[in-house]
């Protein structure tokens, strides 16, 4: 296969456990669907909560290193992170985009563990109001 951006000849090599394509040249990767899910799992795991991959694209004029079709830009689960990927076979990532996917993901995995403790000490909050013992010191205070 050929680097979409510089057309040298990728080569195969492990990047965090995971084998992808990679150039030699500008430092870019392919990454299957598979392979950038792995890479995301690395900082984000729950799958229900990472949103959607994204929603809209734009051609650019690089191609496909599988089907020479021609890649679309794309905001990485909006993100303002460009990325390209060809619908069917992959995700181009530039040099240093595999680091700034993990920095995405780990923040988002701290939002989304901050939204469910503030949602739990919320519900914990609204019980304790709604206990029988929190309604009698309240009516207490009234009928002195």
């Amino acid at each position: 296969m050929k680097c979409p951006k510089c057309n040298a000849e990728l080569q195969t090599q492990n990047d965090r456990g995971v084998k992808v394509e990679a150039c030699p040249a500008c430092k870019g990767m392919w990454l299957t669907p598979v392979e950038l899910d792995q890479l995301e799992n690395e900082a984000f795991s729950n799958e229900a909560n990472k949103g959607s991959l994204y929603v809209s694209s734009y051609e650019t004029a690089f191609k496909c290193p599988v089907c020479s079709a021609p890649l679309k830009e794309f905001d990485y689960r909006f993100f303002d992170l460009q990325l390209e990927c060809c619908p069917d076979h992959g995700f181009w990532l530039d040099q240093d985009e595999d680091n700034q996917i993990l920095a995405l993901m780990r923040g988002e995995e701290a939002r989304v563990e901050r939204k469910f403790g503030t949602e739990a000490s919320w519900s914990d909050y609204v019980n304790h109001l709604r206990s029988p013992t929190f309604f009698s010191k309240v009516k207490d205070l009234f009928h002195r």
